[in-house]
């Protein structure tokens, strides 16, 4: 490889300083010539990864507190990156990586100089990528969302745009030389501060990340070198793919054409893929294809390409859901022309095991890649740990192997020779592979709810002062705790992935021993939310063995997503320390549900001819200030009167609405009501959902007159029973002012 001198990086004349010139590296091999347009570079990326909570990992929110350091590259709970687990990506039939990297950390507080440690580590790790010859992409990730420093609001706009035009100076110089598969992204999903960010954006947010989007182009352009063609990728508001962002979305300008890439994200539907809600396993359509419709109409009609940077699902035991869900997704981006880029957490939404270097499922990644037209690459067969000469098999040929190789008798050796997963392959493997072959792996309790080593997951705050790392051994874990933190959970490891049903009894049971005396916790508990406690326990640790078990009756409603945690942090614990758990066991004994794994809970019923909406006093309304929007609401002792003065821009800048219903999936349902208008109006009305994402269930248009009309209609739910509805009517980009007053609503189910 060839060497370079790295021009010293030009920072914004905003925060000019003397900055000393960075170390000379040695970068991959840089392609000569960039023949691949954006459309064209899109359509060549196949399915992606993203290796997320790695880099893009924070321990705080101080600008420059971990200089110095990479350690925030594990504090989430995953490992270390290594070319090992890219070389497993690649071979697995991906590619593309997107590497979401977290800057503010690394940073000195006045210059916004980046630290050398950190940008190094960058740099290995997109070698990595790109010595397998696939696309890398990198971002500016968490410097913005709900904790970050780079806001799309005018609070501080200078200041924010200096530094983030400082980063993108000082990256872009770094990669200059770097070839075409490596793709930069503006920023990832930046917010306004406002209190529904997520969903509707202030009226400046979106001006401002189009004016990010500029800078950010515009700043790469400068730089010269490779960065003068390089294909760009912009960001959405909020990764938003509704036509409430899209539609106020502006590409910016360049200097060359056709190298911009639009970047939304897409989780619809929401309550689906999300691990807030454990309750709902399957998916419907229609919410997928209102976003990527969108994003076809917008974008990829009109020749502007673009990647779905982010999509996944949590896992609640409803992987064949999952897959259903993904192979739609991913076939209906193909046929669009859009590439599509799992999000991998290395917890609930994880396609790889990043320790012991294994595809954790097989079936859902084969169907990603065969709807997105790649090579399916993955042996659903479970790889024999150790197993050198590839025969399926752990036997004393392998044992000679990683002798000869340990000795100098031979000098190449597989990976797979490294049994305990250190990334080094040395005499520990040679001890860890006998004990191996002696003891043999006996097959999982199938019954065991905690039998998947997959499942094994760690986390430590290092915002609060936690610090340490889980490693695998046989049967089990161990985690070496060097600082405690602040509280119980600072520190921990955790099994997920666990379905508990409601009025089961379970058994818990584990071997444990620590290397110093500890006093700490085990729990059951929720895997979302407010991670909820169903189950506690004090765990005494001593350095001899010791055998736990405990059987607990579990009351509240199914859930799909629990663990059973091991805290291990707090200021009590004596540090450092290391504690191992094998063995691991959870059995329902009996009770619950007889239906499989992914059940849930009995959905609520309504009693059949009863009016939902019989009182009046619950009518609410709410008027999108932020959009332009004004109205006042009056309650009726039989409805609600609407008189808006500014409809602003959209049908749902005003809004009068029911709350409190419960739809349930199959039932048939109808409403009735009157309504009139000071003069001739369309509105209309629908059900939806009353939390984020506010999906509708069920739309139908309104012609308001002078005249009173009454209005009736049936329709079915067919989606999963929701107990958080509300009917809305959509009274927003309309000619204004107008008085529009509803009466007499009544909303039962029929059948």
């Amino acid at each position: 490889m060839k060497t370079k001198s790295k021009k010293t990086p030009a920072l914004s004349v905003v925060c000019a300083m003397a900055v000393s010139c960075l170390s000379v590296i040695e970068p991959v091999r840089a392609e000569a010539a960039f023949e691949k347009n954006a459309q064209q570079t899109v359509a060549d990326m196949g399915l992606g990864w993203n290796l997320g909570n790695s880099l893009d990992s924070y321990s705080g929110t101080t600008i420059g507190s971990n200089r110095g350091s990479t350690s925030s590259e594990t504090a989430w709970g995953n490992p270390a990156t290594t070319k090992a687990m890219i070389d497993m990506v690649k071979k697995s039939g991906v590619k593309t990586v997107r590497v979401p990297v977290t800057w503010y950390e690394h940073m000195d507080p006045v210059t916004y100089k980046i630290d050398e440690t950190w940008m190094n580590r960058v740099e290995e790790i997109v070698d990595y990528v790109l010595e397998d010859d696939m696309y890398c992409i990198i971002n500016v990730h968490h410097d913005t969302g709900e904790k970050g420093w780079l806001k799309a609001n005018s609070t501080n706009l200078q200041t924010k745009k200096a530094m983030f035009t400082s980063i993108w100076e000082q990256v872009s110089d770094n990669f200059a030389d770097y070839g075409g598969k490596l793709l930069f992204e503006g920023f990832n999903e930046i917010l306004d501060d406002s209190a529904n960010q997520w969903w509707i954006p202030s009226s400046e947010a979106c001006p401002i990340s189009n004016d990010l989007n500029q800078i950010f182009v515009d700043t790469v352009r400068k730089s010269g070198g490779n960065n003068a063609k390089r294909n760009l990728i912009c960001n959405t508001y909020c990764g938003g793919a509704n036509n409430e962002i899209t539609s106020q979305y502006v590409l910016p300008k360049d200097t060359i054409s056709n190298r911009l890439i639009v970047e939304a994200h897409v989780y619809q539907p929401f309550e689906f893929t999300h691990e807030s809600y454990p309750e709902i396993t399957s998916w419907t359509k229609s919410p997928l294809d209102n976003v990527l419709d969108n994003l076809n109409r917008t974008f990829s009609q009109k020749g502007i390409p673009v990647i779905i940077g982010e999509f996944g699902c949590a896992n609640k035991n409803n992987m064949d859901q999952i897959t259903s869900w993904a192979k739609y997704h991913v076939e209906k981006c193909t046929n669009y022309g859009m590439c599509r880029i799992w999000w991998d957490n290395g917890s609930q939404y994880k396609i790889y095991n990043r320790r012991t270097l294994k595809v954790t499922q097989p079936e859902l990644l084969n169907t990603m890649l065969a709807a997105a037209g790649s090579e399916v690459n993955v042996d659903p067969q479970k790889e024999v740990k150790g197993d050198i000469n590839g025969d399926g098999k752990l036997n004393d040929t392998d044992k000679e192997l990683l002798r000869n190789y340990l000795v100098k008798k031979s000098t190449n050796i597989s990976m797979k020779a490294d049994i305990n997963k250190d990334g080094e392959i040395d005499i520990l493997d040679l001890v860890e592979m006998e004990r191996a072959i002696l003891n043999p792996e006996t097959v999982p309790d199938e019954n065991n709810l905690c039998a998947n080593e997959d499942n094994r997951a760690s986390r430590t705050d290092t915002s609060e002062g936690g610090q340490g790392e889980m490693f695998y051994v046989d049967n089990g874990v161990s985690m070496q705790v060097d600082k405690g933190g602040n509280y119980e959970w600072n520190a921990q490891f955790f099994y997920d992935a666990i379905t508990l049903e409601q009025g089961a009894t379970y058994k818990l049971s584990f071997d444990y021993i620590s290397n110093k005396p500890q006093s700490t916790t085990v729990i059951v508990n929720q895997g979302h939310g407010d991670y909820l406690s169903y189950y506690s326990d004090t765990l005494n640790w001593t350095t001899s063995s010791q055998h736990y078990t405990a059987t607990f009756d579990y009351t509240s409603k199914t859930d799909n997503a629990c663990r059973v945690t091991f805290n291990l942090g707090g200021t009590g614990v004596n540090v450092p320390y290391k504690v191992t758990v094998t063995n691991l066991s959870l059995v329902k004994v009996s009770g619950g549900s007889s239906s499989s794994s992914g059940s849930t809970t009995t959905e609520p019923t309504v009693t059949t001819g009863t009016n939902m909406a019989s009182d009046a006093s619950k009518f609410s309304g709410w008027a999108n200030t932020e959009g332009g929007a004004s109205a006042t609401f009056k309650n009726l002792s039989n409805g609600l009167q609407i008189a808006v003065k500014n409809s602003g821009t959209d049908v749902w800048h005003v809004q009068g609405m029911y709350p409190d219903l419960t739809l349930e999936r199959g039932a048939t349902y109808e409403i009735s009501f009157d309504y009139q208008a000071d003069k001739s109006v369309e509105m209309g009305y629908k059900f939806q959902q009353n939390y984020d994402p506010y999906d509708q269930y069920f739309y139908a248009p309104l012609s308001f007159t002078t005249q009173k009309q009454h209005y009736s209609k049936t329709f079915a739910m067919t989606e999963p029973t929701d107990d958080n509805v509300a009917c809305v009517f959509t009274c927003g980009g309309v000619n204004a002012p107008v008085t529009v007053t509803i009466t007499d609503l009544v909303i039962k189910k029929i059948s």
